[in-house]
């Protein structure tokens, strides 16, 4: 079957799947949580340890395991280990669903630990799961009776066959080794073990609320969350220390979240790993599971070096059903796919992919190889010039270049130059070289270097990869990986691109290339593999094509055939989306229309007689009335009493909160009655704005648009602009409890009046992106998008002396506030946003 055919084929099957949820129950092992608590000589000796492991079905526990004349005790402790299997026994015996893991620190031979686990009452009830295998359901744990599961690390000797090597199963962090405050990407090689544990959980840094109560500590299920998101994996084991009843909060909370989870599969197969192309760059093993907070919208797009994504997208908002798994499927691109440039050095430098190009250089020729055939022969001095990066996909991209090496002398002190620019600049000095023998890529003071060291006169098949989305820099080298690094900002160099040279002319390359090529994508593992076995790289011929179109028949009743199976899905869609654009065809009411409150800019109320009443509004009557309108907007079951209580009368004695509240509420009460359209209403112990047409307000349309299921069209953008366009969110409104509010709704502000100048600046409305850039900086002085589009429109209207001065300016503000000289001068800056916006 043809290619396309096939592809056509999976698109079809994708969609069948993400129509119907798999049949899948929410019952998979690493699906659920279980607090591991610390056995030590205070505990393992008290009933109450032993009871609260009886009556939690979340639990586990961790030992310290000392062997001292052929005897086994536990750490700090006299308890001898059989009479601790004999307890972990009774705890299964008591409920014949439970299971507990158990985690060993050990130093010594295990198998004699196993030795003695093997003749003890548990053996029979232990699971064991072969290292590549995929964790069992707890249904098959239970029904099988095999529901004590243990874990060991240390450093002990020899196999076990039934102990899971800590190191080798499970993906680990500890709070200690990371900050909870900062979440960043990182490549861990070990996302694609299954099952996640955090260690120490305990000694969490966390600020502690006056009247401290462990429970009511947000950072403890703020950082689970925030490390579940980066991972894609739940936390399976939160080690609590030995105040293991502190913790039983967060088995709760955690569950008290939807969870999106689901497969990414190519040929049927878990891809090992997985990026996100989210704010928070995650990366994440093929099996995928990310907390979703109600009422929010997630968007997920995986990513992966040389697949294409089927689905490229998964979306969620609070008014749809959540499958219970996801399955995306990955296709293999075509070796050929944004490939943009491919040199064979047969006699002639011809890129063919480009056969018009003209290339010139000095002090190279042409030779047959034994191994190669015909290659090109750099000496010292000599290179090519191939012309400017742009044109092969190198700037501000992700992007592969690939070929073949040999080196007939390698410098000890010194580079031997494969490829590079002439830059001296940070980001913009690309050098693909040999350092001291050693692999480098080098972006200037943005560098990687392989600890690999090369040898001359051997052929060598070198890829230097960077992927834009995680920053990573990696080597390959004869189709494996010889390092990578994170982080890295993008190439920006403009210079044009040397073969054989770099860094000034100051080093060269000293030896010979062959089949070079540049793709403006990261290629996958896989692919680079291929190209080391010389696979001949197939781009789409004319003939091709022509079969392509002959075979349209065949696509369109593949076409009709998905639009058949969806057509019950729009159906059913129909109605919902056209109450939805209903809702969204905003009539903008003039300035003093009656039953109107304003919250973009200063605060402001207009009574149904058209009479401003802002001043009825006393501060504390004010604040009581955004609160539950905010809150009712924001999750659409307004403010709870307790949380009102906590935030608008702090420090205050139980009984006069409720008298202040109550006498607040009735003042608001008696104001909002001149208002038609709103009131306040109190609902399962939480106070609720309740709307209907004939009341506005401005921030209650903002959110509404930001809530359009699909992309925010072009005519809602402009009815967005014009209902935040007065002035900031709350302008000279200050209270702790809406710093939050502001800086999230401040920042859909700025992407989505972003998104709308782009669509204005390829019109050429000058004075309307003026405008939206004016708006921007009201709430973010050094919005960088924004000085650009000033300083664009300045350059089109020839004040080309004003655009300078405004760089200048922005540049000595961003010095003062961020303690560091701006990174771009003005001819740099343009560049980079002009290929940006």
């Amino acid at each position: 079957m043809n290619r396309n055919i096939k592809k056509y084929l999976i698109v079809l099957l994708t969609i069948l799947l993400s129509v119907a949820a798999n049949n899948i129950s929410a019952t998979e092992f690493s699906d659920h949580t279980f607090l591991i608590v610390k056995g030590n000589n205070t505990n393992v000796n008290n009933q109450g340890f032993w009871q609260y492991l009886k009556t939690n079905n979340h639990v586990g526990i961790e030992i310290k395991i000392l062997e001292s004349n052929n005897q086994f005790i536990l750490s700090d402790s006299q308890l001898e280990l059989d009479d601790f299997l004999n307890q972990i026994n009774e705890l299964a015996e008591i409920d014949d669903s439970k299971i507990i893991p158990v985690f060993f620190t050990f130093h010594g031979d295990i198998t004699k630990l196993d030795s003695i686990i093997n003749e003890s009452k548990i053996s029979s009830k232990i699971f064991f799961l072969p290292q590549g295998e995929t964790w069992p359901s707890l249904e098959y744990l239970i029904q099988s009776n095999r529901r004590i599961i243990l874990f060991a690390s240390g450093s002990f000797k020899n196999e076990s066959r039934i102990f899971h090597n800590l190191n080798k199963y499970v993906f680990r962090i500890s709070t200690e080794a990371h900050s909870e405050n900062t979440i960043g990407y990182e490549l861990n090689l070990d996302v694609h073990r299954e099952l996640f544990m955090v260690d120490n959980f305990n000694n969490l840094r966390t600020i502690k609320p006056e009247n401290f109560n462990i429970s009511i500590a947000p950072d403890y299920i703020n950082y689970l969350l925030a490390h579940w998101t980066k991972y894609g994996k739940r936390p399976n084991f939160i080690f609590t220390g030995t105040k293991y009843s502190d913790f039983d909060f967060i088995i709760s909370q955690l569950n008290s979240f939807t969870w999106i989870k689901g497969t990414i599969k190519v040929s049927g197969k878990t891809l090992e790993k997985v990026y996100w192309k989210n704010h928070d760059i995650s990366v994440t093993s093929g099996k995928f599971s990310f907390p979703y907070r109600g009422g929010e919208e997630l968007m997920l797009s995986p990513f992966a070096p040389g697949y294409d994504m089927i689905p490229k997208q998964i979306i969620i908002t609070g008014e749809m059903e959540v499958p219970e798994i996801y399955s995306v499927i990955a296709s293999p691109l075509e070796l050929a796919d944004k490939l943009t440039a491919s040199f064979d050095f047969e006699d002639l430098i011809i890129n063919s992919i480009d056969p018009n190009a003209n290339f010139n250089g000095e002090n190279y020729t042409f030779s047959q190889d034994i191994e190669r055939g015909g290659v090109i022969k750099l000496i010292e001095n000599a290179s090519v010039n191939l012309g400017n990066p742009e044109q092969f996909g190198l700037r501000n991209s992700s992007f592969t270049v690939s070929c073949f090496v040999k080196f007939t002398e390698i410098l000890e002190f010194g580079d031997n130059a494969i490829l590079g620019n002439f830059e001296q600049e940070y980001r913009k000095g690309l050098h693909l070289v040999l350092r001291s023998g050693h692999p480098y890529f080098g972006l200037w003071r943005n560098d990687y270097i392989s600890e690999e060291k090369l040898q001359p006169n051997i052929w060598y098949h070198m890829v230097w990869r960077y992927i834009i989305e995680s920053g990573e820099q990696a080597i390959f080298l004869n189709g494996k990986n010889i390092g990578s690094s994170q982080g890295h900002p993008p190439f920006s160099g403009t210079g044009n691109i040397q073969l054989g040279s770099a860094l000034s002319e100051g080093a060269s390359l000293r030896g010979y290339i062959d089949d070079l090529y540049f793709w403006n994508r990261p290629l996958g593992n896989d692919e680079i593999n291929r190209l080391t076995l010389n696979e001949e790289i197939k781009s789409i011929k004319s003939g091709e094509k022509s079969e392509f179109i002959k075979e349209l028949g065949v696509k369109i009743f593949l076409i009709f055939l998905a639009i058949s199976i969806l057509s019950l899905l729009f159906i059913i869609l129909y109605r919902r989306l056209r109450i939805k654009k209903k809702e969204l065809a905003i009539n903008l009411p003039k300035f003093d229309s009656a039953n109107q409150i304003q919250l973009f800019n200063e605060f402001r109320a207009i009574n149904k007689n058209h009479v401003d009443i802002t001043n009825l509004f006393t501060p504390k009557v004010k604040e009581l009335f955004l609160f539950v309108l905010i809150y009712t907007v924001k999750n659409r079951n307004g403010a709870r009493i307790s949380d009102l209580n906590k935030q608008l009368w702090p420090g205050i004695e139980t009984k006069k909160i409720a008298n202040n509240r109550s006498v607040t509420l009735n003042k608001l009460r008696k104001i909002l009655v001149q208002i038609e359209g709103i009131e306040i209403i109190a609902q399962n112990r939480n106070l609720v704005a309740k709307m209907n047409h004939s009341f506005f307000c401005d921030y209650v349309e903002v959110s509404n648009l930001c809530q359009t299921p699909e992309n925010i069209s072009r005519q809602q953008l402009e009815t967005y602009f014009e209902l935040v366009k007065k002035g900031r969110f709350l302008k000279e409104t200050v209270w702790i409890w809406l710093d939050d509010i502001r800086g999230f709704t401040g920042n859909q502000v700025i992407d989505n009046l972003l998104n709308l100048a782009s669509i204005y600046k390829k019109e050429n409305k000058l004075e309307k992106i003026n405008s939206i850039s004016k708006r921007i900086l009201d709430y973010d002085d050094l919005n960088e998008e924004a000085i650009f589009l000033q300083i664009w429109v300045l350059q089109k209207t020839k004040n080309s002396h004003l655009a300078k001065f405004n760089f200048k300016s922005f540049s000595s503000k961003y010095q003062e506030n961020m303690g560091e000289a701006f990174s771009m001068n003005y001819d740099q800056f343009i560049n980079f946003y002009s290929n940006k916006l």
